[in-house]
């Protein structure tokens, strides 16, 4: 096929960044992707609402049976992103997704009624926006659903419930109506192979690191089932939905973007090799899941810290995390009738901060200009404000006001919010019982038996007779010990009693440990923790899930039971996402792939020859069907390697793989503007845009172009022959 197209899906086409020319070259783009509103929504816009964004709030459900009859509607991460200027609004999303873990653009917007149809509103601004792409010369890509789906799909089961594929169709048509004449290039689902991941939570994880999610107490078996059922659902609904384009467009090219890792060759051919044979039977499937669902909890010093404790994915690697109990907002704290009156005037100032919190490592670039003063506590914090050290306190307000409070007048909260951060209570990894309780009481559900043969972390407690808990002693409101009295108050420390209440039936069965900043996560370790690395190698070596199973379904080499007959094959080209790799299976190549799973990208591993060879594979699975690179990008530097060498390296190795015979049709840089990564606060070691945008702090959102602009230009004129002076 001799194609001679412009390669993007920018959501403000007047700003496309990428084009390809000619008819036997490579076609080179920007990927922020045309990402459709999720299912049919409903017509009435007023009624509709949006799936919430949950950077700070996680929406949560309770829990029901999951079996494709009656699944759960349950925990949640909904978290809707943005890219440059894109929102999710009256049933539109717009953008795409981030690598691994967790990245993604997306949003859907939904109503509750007892029947659904297409928001014609939703519909024409898609109408609108792949017409303006087209306008520019630009080939659009439509992604269908995008790891969120609207609230009344979940309240029939959401994935794995029986009614999905059909109503998964249904939507597709529909979109494929409206938006066909001028779309070719579909997919049906982003990244299909990490959305088993809202069923099932690696145990190195704090929480599911997609959505919906299940409910603390959730059994090994409980998400080792849901999964698989999320496996033949998706099979089932990619089938039928490329069928409904097709329907619409027969020369449609519908697939899926499966998520890559690049791992050495012979790793790879050995978990491809064991997935098939795990495959023919259910139960070894399962087994080679456990190791990735379960550890046995560790004990540390305390059965569970409730003391400001924001979720973080450094600190999930180590801690699970109930539900939110409450979101905080990171603003300043400044003496009365100071002249710092807004956040954005403290540059030039100094600014205290404490060790180890979330406020530190915010700080620079959510106070850019500013000197700061890191502190050992908040009583030093108010000390260095009092003798004039610091000109303000960076914290959280729910901090902030506690602090305050103890000295009405003296002190004052100032500027707008520069970020929100979920407080949670963390527990140690595996102690899934006692992280049911502390969720029941966090929702306020009305207690419930304990279960009959607890897990070793919940056996231990109940053996002791009583509940160790870290709490913080000097935060009024929150946790506070008085000096004179020796009583404790505060929202956690009433937390953290009615968890004793429910457990032994006396809220006074509680030891309260004051923990310093520092020690919150420590206090829940145990020195067993030093065999992680180890124990996350052999789960490496042992779980299917890291096979490429996608490939391996539409290949028909799964038994029916995991891909349904009718469903392989079902996909017109093989779409592929890759970012990090590692060239050997060393520890600290281990920990690198670790970190960018649980979204540290600063940290990933970057290994350009993988590129090719994922290509080259890809093209052997599927012998006569074109290649497109979906997603690849990286952030400002990643282990060292800055993007603009990153992108030279990885766009070399695409060119070469092509010049030996592979039939790449197009490249997609991940992504044109700054974007919220899927769970992450937003910062430099997350942000992929080639253009960045403050997302935080500039109202109008203001595009900035990196060095890597430039660099991508290069890199475009080189593949195409084109005249770098006549791209934009």
């Amino acid at each position: 096929m001799a194609w001679i197209r412009r390669w993007a899906a920018s959501t403000n086409a007047s700003r496309r960044s990428a084009w390809a020319s000619g008819s036997s070259v490579l076609a080179i783009g920007i990927n922020n992707r045309t990402t459709v509103g999720l299912f049919l929504i409903a017509a009435d816009v007023e009624r509709q609402r949006s799936c919430r964004t949950a950077t700070a709030q996680r929406r949560r459900y309770p829990l029901r049976s999951c079996s494709s009859a009656s699944p759960p509607p349950t925990t949640s991460a909904r978290r809707t992103r943005r890219a440059g200027r894109t929102s999710a609004t009256a049933g539109s999303a717009s953008g795409s997704s981030r690598p691994g873990a967790g990245r993604r653009t997306s949003g859907s917007a939904t109503g509750r009624t007892s029947s659904w149809r297409a928001a014609s509103a939703a519909l024409d601004h898609y109408r609108e926006l792949v017409a303006a792409i087209v306008a520019a010369g630009m080939e659009p890509v439509v992604t269908l659903m995008h790891y969120t789906w609207p609230l009344h799909v979940q309240d029939e089961g959401g994935l794995i419930g029986d009614a999905f594929p059909a109503r998964f169709a249904a939507y597709a048509r529909v979109v494929a109506e409206a938006l066909a004449g001028q779309v070719r290039w579909w997919l049906t689902f982003n990244e299909p192979n990490q959305l088993v991941y809202g069923y099932l939570k690696p145990w190195w994880q704090g929480e599911y690191r997609m959505p919906p999610g299940l409910p603390a107490g959730a059994s090994v078996e409980e998400q080792l089932r849901c999964s698989r059922l999320a496996m033949r659902a998706l099979f089932l609904a990619n089938a039928r939905g490329r069928e409904a384009v097709k329907a619409v467009r027969a020369d449609a090219m519908v697939g899926t973007n499966p998520f890559i890792l690049g791992l050495p060759a012979w790793l790879q051919r050995f978990l491809d090799r064991r997935a098939v044979r795990l495959s023919r039977s259910q139960g070894s499937w399962d087994a080679s899941g456990r190791w990735r669902a379960w550890r046995p909890p560790a004990p540390g010093r305390v059965d569970l810290v409730a003391a400001e404790l924001s979720a973080t994915a450094g600190r999930g690697r180590d801690l699970d995390f109930s539900r939110p109990y409450r979101v905080a907002e990171l603003r300043l704290l400044v003496p009365a009738g100071s002249p710092i009156g807004r956040a954005a005037q403290p540059r030039g100032a100094v600014v205290a901060v404490v060790r180890g919190t979330t406020a530190e490592a915010a700080a620079h670039r959510v106070l850019p200009g500013a000197t700061l003063l890191p502190v050992a506590d908040y009583e030093a914090a108010l000390a260095d404000l009092a003798a004039g050290r610091a000109a303000a306190l960076l914290a959280d307000d729910a901090i902030l006001a506690g602090l305050a409070a103890r000295d009405e007048g003296r002190w004052a909260i100032v500027g707008e919010a520069l970020r929100r951060e979920r407080y949670v209570v963390g527990v140690p990894t595996g102690s899934r019982d006692l992280l049911q309780v502390v969720d029941g009481v966090i929702a306020g559900d009305p207690p419930a038996p304990l279960p009959e043969a607890p897990d070793p972390g919940l056996r231990r407690v109940l053996g002791r007779g009583r509940l160790r808990a870290g709490v913080s002693a000097d935060v009024p409101g929150l946790g506070f010990r008085d000096p004179e009295t020796g009583e404790w108050s505060g929202q956690e420390v009433e937390l953290v009693r009615e968890v004793a209440a429910r457990l032994f039936g006396d809220p006074g069965r509680v030891d309260l440990e004051p923990l310093a900043t520092a020690e919150r996560v420590p206090a829940l370790r145990s020195w067993t923790r030093v065999f992680d690395p180890l124990l996350r190698w052999i789960d490496l070596l042992l779980c299917a899930l890291d096979s490429n199973w996608w490939f391996l379904g539409i290949q028909g080499r799964l038994p029916e039971w995991l891909c349904p007959k009718g469903c392989e094959g079902q996909q017109d080209y093989v779409g592929a996402d890759y970012y990090w790799g590692i060239p050997t299976i060393a520890l600290h190549r281990l920990r690198q792939l670790g970190d960018s799973i649980a979204g540290d990208f600063a940290h990933a591993p970057v290994w350009p020859a993988a590129m090719r060879r994922v290509l080259r594979e890809a093209a052997a699975m599927f012998p006569d069907q074109p290649v497109l690179v979906v997603e690849n990008g990286s952030v400002p530097v990643a282990s060292g390697v800055p993007r603009v060498e990153y992108l030279r390296t990885h766009v070399r190795e695409v060119l070469r793989a092509r010049a030996e015979g592979v039939p790449v049709e197009g490249y997609l840089c991940w992504a044109i503007t700054s974007n919220r990564e899927w769970g992450l606060a937003f910062g430099p070691s997350n942000d992929f845009g080639l253009y960045h945008v403050d997302l935080d702090s500039d109202p109008d959102l203001a595009r900035v172009p990196t060095e890597s602009v430039d660099v991508y230009r290069e890199l475009i004129a080189e593949a195409t022959g084109a005249d770098p002076r006549s791209l934009p």
